[in-house]
């Protein structure tokens, strides 16, 4: 087994049900067990698995295509938090078909300098930093129809 077979292999495991994991875990060569059973126990001990999140991870998509873009306003009340340079960021990875409303929100030198660092992101923006960006952002905006700060 290769390294991100197995990390893939122990997530699918640890989301499921404690007998059918044994029943799976029994049927394997001990040395995938081995392999295996540390990186289940510690998938079920620090994330809370999200069915969407994991079918994304399990088929090598990347998680911030299927992330969902909070309001106009609590998006541009996020971004507003942010300096230029990670706004424009933030829009790159997570909200880019959202763009021109948030520009049209701030205040022109804030857009200006937004639209700058816009232009200077690589295309195709990297997907481990959109996927963490994106993930930024669900948290900013659930934490702001908390009421809460992010």
């Amino acid at each position: 087994m290769n390294q991100a077979g197995t990390r893939k292999a122990a997530l699918a495991l640890a989301t499921m049900h404690a007998a059918d994991r044994r029943w799976i875990l029994a049927r394997l060569p001990e040395a995938w067990r081995s392999a295996l059973q540390p990186l289940i126990g510690e998938a079920q001990r620090y994330t809370a698995l999200d069915a969407e999140l994991l079918r994304a991870v399990l088929g090598d998509e990347p998680t911030y295509l299927a992330r969902e873009v909070p309001p106009p306003d609590v998006l541009i009340v996020v971004l507003d938090r942010l300096s230029p340079a990670w706004a424009a960021r933030v829009l790159a990875a997570a909200a880019p078909d959202h763009a021109e409303i948030y520009l049209a929100a701030c205040e022109r030198l804030r857009a200006d300098a937004v639209r700058h660092e816009l232009q200077r992101l690589p295309d195709p923006f990297p997907s481990a930093l959109a996927d963490t960006l994106a993930r930024h952002l669900d948290q900013a905006a659930r934490a702001g129809r908390a009421g809460t700060t992010a």
